[in-house]
């Protein structure tokens, strides 16, 4: 498959991409008026009751649909279309011009990456949306640029925090760039500014939980949403007022009184086989000579920075039911940030482990199907008790068909 033909390779994600936005547009137009879970119910949320988390975004939509008279589900599907839109199309973008081996083409037709919220439609249109189009944008951009990084460390990012708190565990990723784009040695001047550079974000965060909604502040936002749009404060909209269950110590033992053994073993093998391409990429990958960077130099390859990376995020699966959210999540930040260090020429790949892997030396026919397999055959569902979901490549259009026939998912 795609040998060393870097032009068929990029048409055919290219291909895949857009067969994405097509599903995705026309399952997030389907659900809006009749949707009843948190792809909707999250972006409600506003400061009409004062300030809450994650209230940013659905307080600019409030507004928008207030002042040019639009229904607010209406208002809903247009923000999620545009940040579905523009996350979509950077990352194809983004991936267009890399120097392709089977292994990164397997990581990036991992089932966790782009096909999963359009397979899994109770999670499509939530807010990561936004928090990708950010992160990614900024790949885009010269990080070395002084205005790049007051925009994006001093606005843009503390506003992904104003729509999603718990994405400041995935910042070590940014971190991470920062220390090779910045060449950070040793602990020092350098290194601190960087630090100071996510004052204005680790203050949101701090603002967020030494100010948890009351009760009261809650009846406001949701007698608003009631009166002015006729809309229910349920789900996630209902959950920030729910007071209860706001404390880390609530939601772990709410968590504890879920959980089962079973639930954790299905998803450690979610994520080993999910990662395992991007993984094996870290291992065949080294820093190159002219960029020591701090402790990262002292490791002979990259698994251990982005182990590193990754972990804060694991404090997620304590208080969240949602588990396969936080692993989409989680490998997106961690793919974008290889593929970044990897394009910039940060880090270089080994060609002789490349080329003497098991998928390089597999006969083409027969990585074919196992790539249609890994990439086609499986992905997680949505909480933490569910099954893995099985043949997304026929069950995503098979709801397609459904719904243009039937009217229903």
């Amino acid at each position: 498959m795609i040998e060393n033909i870097k032009k068929d390779w990029t048409n055919y994600f290219q291909i895949y991409v857009l067969i994405l936005i097509f599903f995705g547009i026309f399952f997030l137009y389907s659900k809006h008026d009749v949707g009843n879970d948190s792809s909707l119910s999250d972006w409600l949320i506003n400061y009409e009751g004062g300030f809450v988390r994650r209230g940013l975004i659905g307080e600019i939509i409030t507004n928008f649909s207030t002042i040019l008279s639009i229904n607010l589900r209406d208002s809903i599907l247009i923000f999620q279309i545009i940040f579905f839109l523009s996350y979509y199309f950077l990352i194809m973008f983004f991936c267009k011009k890399l120097i392709l081996n089977r292994l990164l083409i397997l990581a990036i037709f991992s089932p966790i990456l782009i096909l999963y919220p359009v397979a899994e439609i109770e999670v499509l249109g939530r807010k990561e949306l936004i928090i990708f189009t950010i992160f990614l944008s900024y790949l885009f951009f010269d990080i070395k640029n002084l205005k790049i990084q007051y925009i994006y460390k001093l606005i843009l990012f503390p506003i992904s925090i104003l729509t999603w708190e718990p994405v400041f565990l995935f910042f070590p990723f940014i971190l991470l760039i920062d220390l090779f784009v910045f060449k950070i040695q040793k602990f020092d001047k350098k290194l601190l500014y960087i630090a100071l550079s996510y004052f204005v974000s680790i203050f949101f965060v701090i603002l967020i939980y030494l100010n948890p909604f009351s009760q009261e502040n809650y009846s406001v936002m949701s007698d608003f949403l009631k009166n002015q749009f006729g809309e229910k404060c349920y789900m996630s909209c209902h959950f920030v007022g729910n007071q209860s269950t706001n404390s880390f110590s609530e939601l772990f033992q709410n968590f504890l009184n879920k959980f089962k053994f079973t639930y954790a073993l299905r998803y450690l093998i979610i994520i080993v086989v999910g990662f395992f391409p991007l993984c094996l990429l870290f291992v065949y990958s080294s820093i190159n000579v002219k960029n020591q960077i701090l402790i990262i130099s002292k490791s002979k390859n990259l698994f251990f920075p982005f182990l590193l990376a990754f972990l804060p995020s694991t404090v997620l699966y304590l208080v969240m039911y949602d588990w396969a959210r936080v692993v989409h999540i989680s490998y997106t930040f961690s793919l974008l940030t290889f593929l970044y260090l990897l394009k910039e020429n940060f880090i270089q790949l080994s060609n002789q482990k490349i080329q003497t892997n098991y998928f390089s030396k597999m006969p083409k026919k027969f990585f074919i199907i196992v790539f249609f397999l890994f990439a086609f055959g499986w992905n997680p569902k949505v909480v933490m008790v569910d099954d893995v979901a099985s043949k997304p490549i026929y069950a995503t259009p098979y709801k397609f068909y459904k719904y243009f026939i039937k009217g229903k998912f």
